[in-house]
């Protein structure tokens, strides 16, 4: 949250310990022994050391920070200009191959990042960073992570590696003729770790709660819509939506705030350094003693934002659903301007794992801003509740996190309060989704939500939310869904459960997926199959349709034990 706004300078991208870029995920080439042995001979990486840091003048201007409420900083920046041609070094292999090294240092430094200017990969080519004790290493990031083509470069950014040592490496293959572009513009200097990893982890309030204690247990689909959002000295959270097409898109809703002097959806979109952490959370309800492993995804552009309701809507660059091993979720939302019954929020207060707060009442009406006109009730004002598991509020880094109604709805994102788990009694202040889908003021396209969530112009006022399969998940327990499940060619959903489909759900299921109702019960659910899908109910599964079920031409339907009713 923010009670000031300042002009930010995006300089860093973090990853951190515990968490996968989005990448080949494979190790260096040098680690390779006979390379290592051929580089070794060579001429020595050459070394670029970073200044010396002046703590005592840092550590003034976060204190100065802290007192306007400004998440704290964990990182010095280092203006740099190093690319293949002017640093480094360029060794030839054996087989004709091609690898440049670049040796950074950053005295006492507790970790590195880097940020690029341009970065641009051919097709075969690949790029790494590791300690130099080779403890840590990101990579490889190939032509899947460029963010523009050769003749219109954007920048990157590589996650965050510990130490004060590390090696820069591009791999070249020799049947690549075309030559990349690497240009590094800034070194970030850790100077205090961030809540990755045992070292400085659980940083939020001791009131706060796990988003799989109990109280997360009816949020389980929601919580994979929600990541933590890194760039430079601010971390917010923030979710992905749903669209009226149901295909998926990968459309991230967070606060205004969170990229102010950064972007903006008309004058200056690109966000390419931007790091998005999906599956940050503790396995349990307490946490654990080492991170969880976790993803993340790097760039967006924004394409709808404004202040008037502090809501920023971003298209992500690196779709989350080409994560390996990770389904995301997209939220259903209500534009209604009803704020229904008391739901939660999920969020990342203070960088930490993923924490749900349980909201105490009915959101009300907050007169927060005003125009040539009178005042507008543009924001919900919410209190917390207390829990079996503790008291959850929101803090620092929280801000850009949905508001969710009882019907698993998103009815806005956090802009402010002043709040923590000294502080309960207080309120949180949420822009409002309805303002923020039709716009204040200004209702052009890219200052309000409508025109991207419903472009196929339906006029839904309320959608539920969506998951798509693309590989086999199984219900086992019972449960009731606040959401459309499409299953594609290669998903599979098994329901050995009572599952309910709440609202106006549908199942989808694309040519070549499956639904399986094993001894379980689909109830109320409106089935949509594709010629070319299939259905199997079998142990005296039941399927109890909502609007009646006809399979057509070219499905496959399979009742071994069992009925549709």
């Amino acid at each position: 949250m923010r009670s000031r706004l300042i002009t930010w300078i995006l300089l860093f991208f973090v990853c951190g310990y515990g968490f996968a870029q989005l990448s080949t995920n494979e190790l260096p080439i040098s680690f390779n022994e006979d390379l290592t042995l051929v580089v070794k001979k060579r001429s020595a990486v050459p070394i670029a050391t970073m200044p010396q840091l002046n703590m005592a003048a840092i550590e003034k201007e976060d204190r100065e920070d802290e007192d306007f409420d400004i998440p704290p900083r964990f990182g010095y920046q280092h203006k740099v200009n190093y690319d293949t041609n002017n640093s480094g070094i360029w060794y030839e292999l054996p087989n004709g191959d091609k690898l440049w090294q670049l040796n950074i240092v950053c005295p006492g430094a507790l970790s590195v990042n880097l940020c690029y200017d341009k970065f641009w990969i051919p097709e075969g080519g690949k790029f790494f960073i590791y300690s130099k004790d080779k403890k840590y290493a990101i990579g490889a990031f190939t032509s899947k992570n460029n963010k523009g083509d050769r003749e219109n470069i954007r920048g990157f950014a590589t996650g965050l590696v510990y130490g004060d040592d590390v090696v820069l490496e591009y791999y070249q293959p020799k049947e690549v003729t075309t030559d990349a572009i690497i240009s590094l513009n800034y070194v970030i200097h850790g100077y205090r770790y961030i809540s990755f990893g045992d070292r400085f982890f659980g940083d939020s309030g001791d009131c706060q709660v796990n988003i799989n204690c109990v109280e997360g247990l009816n949020w389980q689909y929601e919580k994979k819509a929600i990541a933590l959002l890194l760039l430079i000295n601010r971390v917010c959270t923030g979710s992905l939506l749903t669209t009226t097409k149901l295909s998926g898109e990968p459309f991230f809703l967070t606060a205004n705030h969170c990229i102010a002097g950064l972007a903006d959806a008309v004058d200056n979109p690109y966000l390419d350094f931007i790091s998005l952490a999906w599956n940050y959370e503790s396995p349990g309800c307490v946490n654990p003693n080492i991170a969880p492993t976790s993803f993340t995804t790097s760039g967006a552009i924004v394409v709808a934002n404004s202040a008037a309701t502090d809501f920023a809507l971003m298209r992500l660059s690196e779709d989350p659903k080409n994560i390996s091993g990770y389904t995301p979720y997209y939220l259903g939302w209500d534009h209604s301007g009803a704020p229904g019954n008391p739901g939660v929020c999920i969020h990342h207060p203070l960088m930490d794992v993923k924490k749900i707060s349980t909201v105490a009442f009915q959101p009300t009406s907050s007169e927060d801003y005003i125009w040539d006109g009178p005042p507008i009730q543009t924001h919900w004002e919410v209190t917390w509740a207390v829990t079996e598991n503790g008291h959850g509020t929101t803090e620092d880094g929280s801000s850009g996190s949905p508001l969710l109604n009882a019907t698993h709805k998103v009815i806005g994102q956090l802009q402010a309060g002043r709040y923590d788990c000294t502080n309960l009694n207080s309120s949180s202040i949420y822009g409002k989704f309805n303002l923020s889908w039709t716009g204040i003021a200004d209702s052009t396209i890219h200052r309000r939500l409508s025109c991207w969530l419903d472009s196929l112009g339906t006029g839904q006022q309320a959608i539920e939310g969506l998951l798509v399969l693309n590989e086999p998940q199984i219900i086992s327990a019972d449960k009731d869904l606040y959401s459309n499940i499409r299953i594609t060619n290669s998903g599979q959903l098994t329901i050995q459960g009572n599952v309910m489909m709440m609202g106006n759900s549908s199942i989808f299921v694309k040519s070549g997926g499956k639904l399986i109702i094993d001894g379980g019960t689909l109830s109320n659910a409106s089935l949509i199959l594709e010629p070319g899908a299939s259905l199997q109910i079998i142990n005296g599964g039941m399927l109890e349709t909502r609007t009646g079920f006809e399979a057509p031409i070219g499905a496959l339907v399979e009742i071994e034990d069992g009925r549709i009713s």
